[in-house]
């Protein structure tokens, strides 16, 4: 019986893996609605903001499109709220599962250089800038399909090795 189990859990971990391998681009076109927190400190983690967003991702010419639009609001006082909208577009990268933003710079000239990178059921999204005095800034934008239609959306800032802020969402794909 024991036998029987355990190979019933690896047939299942590598059809999870075949999935997993299996996600393309077109998995996560579609308008995502969520909501979550900003969190600020790792030990102990305090929520900073709540986060309402909406994500938007298409087909684009040799890639694709994303935007992003988010309301933050401090849970200290809900008043203070404020909205923001980005937008990237990306092609093809040389390697499977790489896509190069088509405004990237390069990051020693003090230009944000952003990648996506697909890998198993996660769209990674990442940006790094060096300022001119060699500080330097990475953010990373990790959302993962959870199903056809949930995605986890983890945010985090790094600020010269140090967590700076992260957040988490729960998004759902509109039905439009």
């Amino acid at each position: 019986m024991r036998i029987a189990l355990a190979l019933g859990f690896v047939a299942l971990s590598l059809a999870s893996a075949v999935q997993a391998a299996d996600r393309k681009i077109d998995d996560f076109y579609g308008r995502w609605i969520g909501t979550g927190q900003a969190t600020q400190g790792v030990a102990k983690p305090v929520a900073t903001q709540a986060r309402d967003s909406e994500v938007i991702i298409e087909k684009a010419a040799d890639g694709f499109k994303i935007s992003w639009t988010t309301m933050s609001s401090d849970v200290a006082d809900m008043s203070k709220s404020k909205v923001k909208t980005s937008y990237l577009t990306f092609k093809r990268g040389k390697s499977a599962g790489l896509f190069v933003d088509l405004k990237s710079g390069y990051a020693l000239d003090g230009k944000k250089t952003t990648w996506a990178r697909l890998s198993g059921d996660t769209l990674s999204i990442s940006q790094l800038v060096i300022g001119d005095d060699g500080q330097w800034d990475v953010t990373v934008y990790d959302r993962t399909l959870k199903g056809a239609d949930q995605m986890a959306l983890a945010f985090t800032r790094i600020t010269n090795g140090a967590i700076g802020r992260q957040a988490s969402l729960a998004m759902t794909r509109a039905k439009d």
